[in-house]
């Protein structure tokens, strides 16, 4: 393992729509399947002039190409690299056959949380949709434009009894208020009709903040940084909005423990 410190203009180009190809030359072992994250983080710093942390780089189903698993403001993110250590990919790698993302499930697997964190989570929530079926976590921001169009799809399936949504409090900071906001909606008891309503009081709470304030803390810690975020009961984490009501209910599903 390699650590450095992580680079948000790498992070960006990890993301981006595309592919992007750099010449990276490097020198490999010989009659290894892979570059070693050494190679692969002094590529990356040879092009992007950042520091990062490699831990790991490992071979794919795709004959000579390997991924590397990068840390980037504490969350995995994957990085393609041929077996010479030559060039580097950014994007999404799909499985034709079966239409899988395969980056996207691999990212979603190594940045899983665990039994415990799934443990500390079930005492910081603000309150629950539903009153059976499989459980998740719905991490919002009363602020937060895609968790609105997240919320109803959530609170229908909630409703109909095919779910039960646990709401986490993730006010982002530069939405001015929304932690107050938070942190009123569970000290006046609001539930959802506070979140849809945006509601805020003066009453700020000892237990509101407290739940507001860990929970940030824990999520932060484990690299969420934006909202809505899914997290589901084996520990999976879905970062960004699930638009599709069949979608997400095969995904909470799936992901029981």
């Amino acid at each position: 393992m390699i650590r450095f410190k992580a680079s948000v203009l790498f992070f960006g180009v990890i993301f981006c729509v595309g592919i992007l190809f750099f010449s990276v030359a490097q020198t490999v072992i010989a009659g290894s399947e892979c570059p070693s994250a050494k190679v692969v983080h002094d590529g990356i710093q040879k092009v992007f002039k950042k520091d990062f942390e490699v831990k790991n780089v490992v071979p794919t189903k795709v004959p000579g190409l390997c991924e590397a698993h990068v840390m980037v403001r504490g969350r995995y993110n994957i990085l393609y690299v041929d077996k010479a250590g030559k060039y580097f990919l950014a994007g999404n790698l799909i499985d034709i056959e079966t239409g899988k993302n395969i980056t996207q499930e691999t990212v979603q697997s190594l940045n899983k949380l665990t039994a415990k964190d799934i443990k500390k989570l079930k005492k910081l929530v603000a309150f629950t949709l539903g009153k059976k079926g499989p459980e998740f976590f719905y991490v919002t921001d009363p602020q937060c434009p895609y968790c609105k169009k997240g919320l109803p799809i959530v609170k229908k399936l909630a409703e109909e009894g095919k779910l039960r949504a646990h709401i986490l409090f993730f006010p982002l900071s530069f939405h001015k208020g929304a932690k107050e906001q938070s942190i009123s909606i569970i000290c006046d008891r609001k539930g959802v009709k506070g979140l849809e309503e945006q509601y805020q009081s003066k009453n700020q709470c000892e237990e509101g903040k407290k739940k507001v304030e860990e929970t940030v803390a824990l999520l932060q810690s484990k690299g969420v940084r934006g909202t809505p975020t899914y997290i589901f009961m084996n520990g999976t984490v879905h970062v960004g909005l699930i638009n599709n009501s069949d979608e997400l209910l095969k995904q909470v599903k799936e992901t029981q423990k």
